[in-house]
């Protein structure tokens, strides 16, 4: 029960289970829409659903597993993520993790390019921008890694969306997913302010430690100030109705308050409560999103 235990938990259920629902959300609007159309395999717009939201969980869990085996050195490092499966031990030899999250990803990805071939390469790119981009390539070499890499966050809102209509590309989950990359800093700074110490100590170039708080807290909230602009163009392209815009923008009200008191109050404290709201704001949005579109 505990190596099952591991394997779950070297995944990041919690991180995945939000992207994951992001892409459920986005092919809950087409079909809403009435965009659905039946894939060469004969299934219906809501089994295509379905089989790429369960596809999803495997390639974002994959990439979850395998970024875990590159960051085994930093999270050894790290109070905050010392118990994680690899460097606790409890996966051993840790190369382990990355034939698992590879299994993983590449059994995500063959139902895909079975249900559609946008729908595939748009999860193939969000594996590629997680892995590669983001945890290979820059998140130990520059200040902006977090913003090279928030495109994968932003894949599975296109990844559902194209298993269900065929399209590669629509206005409404490119929106979705640009303002899930617009998100990502408040998100991810936040977390990194109230942590510095520990990604100072691993030698990761996050913002706030190459910067200092002062300067990351006004690019946090310069970046929420913008998302009431993204999620009212949301709004407008899909023609959600008015329960979107009022619940959203209270939403927008509370994350913009939170960064802006940490941005004249900035403290470990005020961080961790910003970082503890966007979780919640997100999947509220994405909720709203899914029941207003008509």
């Amino acid at each position: 029960m505990e190596t099952l235990r591991a394997y779950v938990e070297v995944c990041k259920p919690r991180v995945a289970s939000l992207l994951v629902f992001s892409g459920l959300a986005s092919g809950v609007i087409a079909l809403r829409m009435g965009l659905g159309v039946e894939p060469p395999l004969g299934f219906t717009p809501q089994v295509s659903l379905m089989l790429s939201t369960l596809a999803l969980i495997l390639v974002v869990s994959g990439a979850n597993a395998i970024t875990c085996y590159i960051d085994q050195d930093i999270d050894a490092m790290m109070e905050r993520t010392r118990r994680r499966p690899i460097p606790s031990g409890r996966i051993d030899p840790p190369v382990k993790a990355l034939y698992y999250g590879a299994a993983l990803s590449i059994l995500g990805l063959i139902p895909l390019l079975a249900l559609s071939l946008p729908a595939f390469l748009w999860a193939l790119f969000g594996l590629v921008d997680s892995v590669v981009v983001y945890n290979l390539l820059t998140k130990r070499r520059t200040v902006w890694n977090i913003v090279l890499g928030s495109p994968a966050g932003g894949a599975p809102s296109m990844v559902c969306w194209s298993a269900v209509t065929g399209q590669p590309f629509h206005p409404v989950p490119f929106l979705l997913a640009a303002l899930i990359v617009l998100w990502t800093p408040s998100h991810i700074w936040s977390l990194a302010i109230r942590y510095a110490d520990d990604y100072r100590r691993a030698v990761v170039p996050m913002l706030p430690v190459r910067v200092g708080f002062r300067s990351a807290t006004r690019c946090i909230a310069s970046t929420t100030l913008l998302l009431p602009v993204l999620s009212t163009i949301l709004g407008v392209v899909g023609r959600f109705h008015i329960g979107f815009y009022i619940l959203v923008h209270s939403l927008n009200l509370i994350i913009i308050l939170l960064s802006l008191n940490l941005l004249f109050r900035p403290s470990h404290g005020n961080a961790y409560k910003l970082f503890k709201f966007t979780s919640p704001y997100l999947a509220l949005l994405l909720v709203s999103a899914a029941f207003s579109a008509h």
